[in-house]
C-alpha cells in the first residue's frame, strides 16, 4: 500500500508538517510504502482553466513539480493533506494544488480516482477555538467526498502559534499515528 503526504506549511517540522510526519510514521509502522512532498519547497501554478486535462486522460499540461505529485495521488491507497489554517481557509500553496485537482475530474464532472481512497486532514490555526475555523474543515472534507475517498479522519490543532508547539500536544501525535496505522 502506498500513503503519500502534503505538507502545504512554509514552516519546515512546524505543527502540519510534524503531525504529517507523524502520520506517515504509522502508516510506515503498517507496512505502506511512504512519500512527503512540502509544497513550499516546490515550484508550481495553479490551474490555468485550460481544459488541456479534459481531452488528454486527466492529464495536466502543466510539466511543473506538482506533476509528479498529481501521479502519486492518483496511485495512492491513501493521501494526507496537511494545511495550516490562514484567514479561515487552507493556506495558499494548499489551494493552489487543490485547484489541480480539476485535472482527476472528467468533463462531466465524474471523477477518475478510484473510488475509496483513505484520507487524513490535518491543519493547524493559531487560535484555540476549533469551532471557528470549522468551516475550512468541512469544505476539505467535502473536496475529498466529492473526489471519492472515504471519510477523512481529522486532526485539527489549535493554539498552534509557535512553530513547535505540537511536540508538547503528545495527543495530536498519538492520533497522528494512529490515523496512520489504521490506513
Amino acid at each position: 500500500m502506498k500513503t503519500i503526504g502534503i505538507v502545504a506549511s512554509p514552516r519546515k517540522n512546524g505543527n502540519v508538517d510534524t503531525l504529517v510526519q507523524a502520520v506517515l510514521a504509522g502508516a510506515k509502522e503498517a507496512g505502506h510504502e511512504t512519500v512527503k512532498y512540502d509544497l513550499n519547497e516546490m515550484k508550481f501554478q495553479g490551474c490555468q482553466a485550460c481544459n488541456y486535462c479534459k481531452t488528454h486522460n486527466g492529464t495536466c499540461r502543466l510539466n511543473d513539480d506538482l506533476a509528479p505529485l498529481l501521479k502519486d495521488i492518483a496511485e495512492a491507497d491513501a493521501v494526507v493533506f496537511g494545511t495550516p489554517i490562514y484567514f479561515l481557509q487552507p493556506c495558499g500553496q494548499f489551494r493552489l494544488m487543490q485547484d489541480r485537482l480539476f485535472s482527476f475530474l472528467k468533463p462531466d464532472f465524474t471523477v477518475t480516482l478510484k473510488p475509496g481512497k483513505k484520507a487524513v486532514i490535518v491543519t493547524s490555526q493559531g487560535n484555540p477555538d476549533a469551532a471557528l475555523f470549522a468551516g475550512a474543515v468541512k469544505g476539505l472534507e467535502q473536496t475529498l467526498t466529492m473526489y471519492g475517498f472515504k471519510p477523512p479522519a481529522v486532526i485539527q490543532m489549535t493554539a498552534g502559534n509557535s512553530p513547535g508547539a505540537v511536540k508538547e500536544r503528545q495527543d495530536l501525535l498519538d492520533k497522528a499515528k494512529a490515523a496512520g496505522k489504521a490506513l
